[in-house]
């Protein structure tokens, strides 16, 4: 291509773009409908759950997220929040350490977590019918996590090798 093709062709595009009509916002009328709609609930504990029905897919993505993250950890003794996250993964009363990763995988899903700089996140993906076994297991590791030496130390090591 010739640069004064190229030329002609670029200032064309600027033209189009910096158009009245191109920079013109649509009116409420004319907004698409949102793709997804989303629910917002309270519950009596004061856990926050924020629904989003898509019958596209028969699947279902449970988030959870809590407010912790780095940000607030002291000067010279950080790494709580990641070394919680992994803690997470090691067991609570109902699922022994390994157990969780069997249920969700076990069941065609997937799962991760991580660490920012405001929040700790935890996501699974799972076909739809297995949604109140996973609830059940969420709940079951922010009431009774297994916390012991041994998790303690496995975790604390995950953590390290993530951190350098």
């Amino acid at each position: 291509m010739k640069p004064t093709l190229f030329f002609q062709l670029a200032l064309a595009g600027f033209a189009l773009v910096a158009s009245p009509v191109a920079a013109r916002t649509p009116t409420p009328a004319e907004q698409p409908a949102p793709l997804v709609t989303l629910d917002y609930y309270r519950l009596e504990n004061g856990l926050k759950v924020v629904l989003a029905p898509d019958a596209n897919a028969p699947t279902t993505t449970v988030a959870v997220y809590y407010g912790i993250g780095w940000r607030i950890e002291p000067k010279g003794r950080t790494g709580f929040a990641h070394l919680f996250e992994h803690l997470m993964f090691q067991g609570s009363a109902n699922l022994p350490k390994g157990e969780y990763d069997k249920l969700i995988s076990g069941n065609g899903g997937s799962l991760n977590g991580s660490t920012r700089w405001d929040y700790t996140n935890y996501y699974q993906v799972v076909p739809s019918h297995v949604t109140q076994t996973v609830l059940w297991a969420e709940a079951d590791r922010m009431k009774s996590l297994a916390i012991t030496a041994d998790n303690l130390k496995t975790s604390r090591m995950w953590s390290k090798t993530k951190s350098r």
